[in-house]
């Protein structure tokens, strides 16, 4: 089994990442709804890369078993706090945290490179999108795999975008990258 203690500094970039990215998803929500229903796509796509890169930046930045878990968890207990969402669509915050964590801990390795941040927000938002449409909004089989091909490319696209400010954050601190 797996013990990593988190620090407290650890804890609070954690909390920082998944407050920010819970506060700011109803403007996000809203405005790539606005962006994406004008050109007959669906709004899930840019929030797919808003939402993921949030999970994947704090991954990268904390590099610890069980920080994308605890990212979701956090975010669930802001949303409760803040918001009037019902439980069950709550629950669909878990999936994309579980799902980094496993491949994470199959994964054992310590390095977070371009391809390896892609992939874990593509997973993530496939897991959320998965769960979306089975729980809530109960699509067939089709539908639920056209959604997670779509969230597949928009969470790899946050995955990307969480390596390139990632990148910049460990080069002015000066942190090693591995």
């Amino acid at each position: 089994m797996i013990r990593e203690r988190f620090t407290l500094t650890e804890m609070i970039y954690i909390s920082l990442l998944a407050t920010i990215a819970t506060v700011s998803k109803v403007p996000i929500r809203a405005l790539s709804n606005l962006m994406t229903s004008s050109v007959g796509l669906p709004g899930g796509i840019v929030g797919g890369v808003y939402y993921m890169f949030w999970i994947v930046a704090a991954c990268a930045i904390v590099r610890k078993h069980g920080v994308a878990t605890l990212f979701c968890v956090l975010q669930i207990f802001v949303s409760l706090a803040t918001s009037n969402m019902p439980i069950i669509k709550l629950i669909t915050y878990l999936p994309p945290g579980i799902a980094i964590d496993l491949f994470l801990l199959l994964r054992r390795s310590s390095e977070y490179n371009k391809g390896v941040l892609m992939f874990l927000g593509a997973i993530a938002n496939c897991a959320g999108a998965a769960t979306q449409a089975m729980v809530i909004m109960n699509l067939p089989l089709i539908a639920t795999l056209v959604s997670c091909l779509t969230a597949l490319v928009s969470g790899s696209v946050g995955g990307y975008l969480a390596y390139l400010v990632v990148l910049r954050i460990v080069h002015a601190v000066g942190k090693k990258v591995n």
